[in-house]
């Protein structure tokens, strides 16, 4: 991904932004799309699919099936006027599913679709995950200060209903915490995202808006 890329996508708004352009002849082949297909619940048409795999193929050094988390914050660096590599690396962790550094085609495409996805249920679990940093289950007040900050310190921006990313994460944080126990399950963050629109909203960054 990462020297030359263009806007979002235009038909929805990811928290990953859009590659460079679609001149590379690389294709998937059948059989690798039959499988994609098979094994993740994916949300493009395979028009869109090959698009993004010759966008992804491009940013890749020669020999490299992989991406890694240096070149995925690359990208981020390029488009906001802010700092964005801490925001960058929360979301390499949520598509690195193996946890092995470095992500391959599937894991892209499925981080893409379920950062994106129209599907509440499968957008808020994502974004429960770009919360809950360590893993846990929980979401820490600590966690979510770090990813407020991570946000405003790369669009340069504080949401003007707050006066800092740690009054923002203080207040929502209480509002979201209903047994008292300073820590968000995945159940309360799910409940609460409702009445909090701005927990996932705040994910999906425009460096345009």
């Amino acid at each position: 991904m990462y020297t030359d890329l263009g806007n979002f996508i235009s038909s929805k708004q990811y928290s990953i932004p859009k590659m460079g352009n679609k001149s590379s002849k690389k294709q998937i082949t059948p059989k690798t799309m039959e499988e994609l297909r098979s094994h993740i619940d994916v949300e493009f048409s395979s028009e869109e699919i090959q698009d993004w795999y010759k966008d992804f193929r491009k940013d890749l050094r020669h020999g490299e099936t992989e991406l890694n988390k240096t070149a995925f914050i690359k990208v981020y660096n390029s488009l906001f006027s802010g700092d964005a590599s801490e925001f960058a690396e929360q979301v390499f962790r949520t598509f690195d599913r193996d946890g092995n550094h470095s992500v391959d085609f599937k894991e892209f495409i499925l981080g893409l679709c379920l950062s994106g996805s129209e599907n509440a249920e499968k957008k808020l679990k994502w974004a429960f995950n770009m919360y809950d940093i360590d893993q846990n289950g929980y979401i820490t007040k600590e966690e979510m200060t770090h990813i407020f900050k991570a946000i405003c310190k790369m669009t340069g921006k504080v949401p003007q209903e707050y006066k800092s990313p740690e009054d923002m994460a203080e207040k929502i944080f209480k509002m979201l915490d209903k047994n008292s126990d300073s820590a968000i399950s995945q159940q309360e963050f799910i409940e609460g995202a409702d009445k909090v629109q701005i927990l996932v909203d705040f994910l999906s960054c425009d460096p345009d808006s």
